[in-house]
C-alpha cells in the first residue's frame, strides 16, 4: 500500500511539472531559427486508411554530409531542368533519354546577370539523375511549390535545378541592388525548385506580427507577402547631434562659383565620395540590414556574399545618411473598412504635388441677374444673397 500510494505521488508531482513546463513555454514567443531539411514537402495526410497514395512524378533529394548532392528522380516524359554541366550521373535507359541545351528568357536575364543556359533532360522511361554544383563550399535545399506561396530567389546564383510543368519564372528589376546584381527571379506556380548558397542554408520562420533583421548578403530566397523587406539601420548612438554645413560659413562669391563648375571639383568632390562610401562598407557596414515582417519565410546561407555584391554605392549612402528607423516610420499598415483586402500602404504625409482633403472639395455658386438691373441674385452653400 504504502509503495503504491509512492508511485501514485510521484505520477501527480510529474504531471504537474510537466503542465507548468508546457505553460510556460507557451508563454515565451521565439524566432524559429532550425537548420533546413533536406526536403521541404509536406506532409499530407490520406482520406482512407487502406488507400495507398500515387508515387509523385518528381522527387528531389539532397545526398551527403554537407548536402552538395541532388538526386532527382523522376518519371517518364517529365522534363528536368539543371545548370549546364551540372549532371554527375544518369540512372535509366540511356537510349531513351534526350539532352538539349535550353536558354530560358536570355534577352530579358541577359541584361539583370541571371544565368539563362541550362539543360533540359527528359526521357520516356523514369529515370533518376544524380546533379553537383560546380562551385566549391555550397550546399542544395529543395523547396517544394503548391501553388499557394511564392518566392522570390534574391541570390542571381541560388536557382540549381527545377522542374514541374506548371512552374513558371520571371525575372525581375530590383534597383536597390549593384548592376551587376539587379537580377531577381520571382517564381509561382507548382513544382520543384533545388537551390544552392554558400556554406549551410538555414530556415526562419516568422509568424504574424513578428519582425526580423537580416544582413542582405546572407539572404537566398523568401516568400513573397504583403509587405516587402525594407533596408534597416541601427543607432550608433543615443544622441543626436546637428553639424552645421561648411558651405554655410563659406560666402557666396563669384570665385567660389567659378570653381564649383570647374573639372578640379567636380574631381575632388567624387574623391571625397569615394572615400565617404568606402568608410561606409568597411567600418559602417554591420549597420547595414534588411527588416522582414512576419509571416514569412526566409533561407538563409552562413556564408554571405560581400556588401559590395548586396547594395549600391546610392543605397549604402543613403541608408547612411537617413536617420534610424525613418523606412519603418515612413510607412504604416492601414487595413481597409470592410472584411478582406490586401493591406494598403500609405505614406503619413502627402508629396509635394498631392492636393490635400479640402482642396478636392467641390463647392458650387449660383447667381441670377435681373432683366433691368435690380440686382444680383446669388446662391452659395446654401446661403441666399441679394446685392444692388
Amino acid at each position: 500500500m504504502r509503495h503504491q500510494a509512492l508511485q501514485h505521488v510521484c505520477l501527480t508531482c510529474r504531471h504537474q511539472a510537466r503542465a507548468a513546463s508546457t505553460l510556460s513555454r507557451a508563454s515565451k514567443r521565439y524566432v524559429q531559427i532550425s537548420a533546413t531539411p533536406t526536403s521541404t514537402e509536406p506532409t499530407q495526410r490520406s482520406i482512407e486508411a487502406t488507400q495507398t497514395a500515387a508515387p509523385p512524378d518528381a522527387r528531389f533529394e539532397v545526398l551527403g554530409t554537407h548536402s552538395s548532392l541532388l538526386s532527382a528522380s523522376l518519371s517518364a516524359s517529365q522534363n528536368l531542368y539543371t545548370r549546364k554541366g551540372t549532371l554527375v550521373g544518369f540512372n535509366g535507359s540511356p537510349e531513351n533519354a534526350l539532352s538539349t541545351l535550353s536558354l530560358l528568357e536570355p534577352f530579358r536575364r541577359g541584361p539583370l546577370a541571371i544565368p539563362f543556359l541550362y539543360q533540359r533532360l527528359t526521357s520516356t522511361t523514369p529515370y533518376t539523375a544524380l546533379l553537383a554544383p560546380k562551385s566549391p563550399n555550397t550546399s542544395l535545399v529543395v523547396v517544394h511549390l503548391d501553388g499557394r506561396v511564392d518566392w522570390i530567389l534574391a541570390q542571381r546564383n541560388a536557382l540549381q535545378a527545377w522542374t514541374g510543368p506548371s512552374l513558371a519564372l520571371r525575372p525581375q528589376l530590383n534597383t536597390a541592388l549593384s548592376p551587376a546584381y539587379w537580377g531577381q527571379t520571382h517564381t509561382t506556380g507548382r513544382g520543384l525548385l533545388a537551390l544552392t548558397g554558400r556554406g549551410l542554408i538555414h530556415q526562419i520562420s516568422l509568424k504574424q506580427g513578428e519582425e526580423y533583421i537580416v544582413h542582405p548578403s546572407h539572404v537566398v530566397a523568401y516568400t513573397a507577402g504583403p509587405s516587402s523587406p525594407k533596408p534597416y539601420r541601427f543607432k550608433a548612438t543615443s544622441f543626436r547631434l546637428q553639424i552645421p554645413a561648411i558651405s554655410n560659413w563659406i560666402p557666396d562669391t563669384r570665385f567660389f562659383r567659378v570653381m564649383r563648375e570647374s573639372v578640379a571639383w567636380s574631381l575632388l568632390i567624387r574623391v571625397a565620395f569615394t572615400l565617404r562610401t568606402w568608410s561606409r562598407r568597411t567600418i559602417w557596414g554591420d549597420r547595414l540590414f534588411l527588416h522582414f515582417t512576419g509571416p514569412t519565410q526566409i533561407l538563409l546561407q552562413s556564408r554571405g556574399n560581400s556588401l559590395r555584391d548586396s547594395l549600391s554605392n546610392r543605397d549604402v549612402n543613403e541608408i547612411a545618411d537617413s536617420p534610424a528607423g525613418s523606412a519603418a516610420a515612413a510607412f504604416h499598415h492601414r487595413k481597409p473598412a470592410s472584411g478582406g483586402g490586401d493591406v494598403v500602404h500609405d505614406a503619413v504625409t502627402p508629396g509635394p504635388g498631392a492636393p490635400s482633403e479640402k482642396a478636392r472639395e467641390t463647392k458650387l455658386s449660383f447667381a441670377t441677374v435681373g432683366q433691368k438691373g435690380e440686382g444680383v441674385r446669388w446662391e452659395k452653400d446654401g446661403q441666399v444673397g441679394k446685392s444692388s
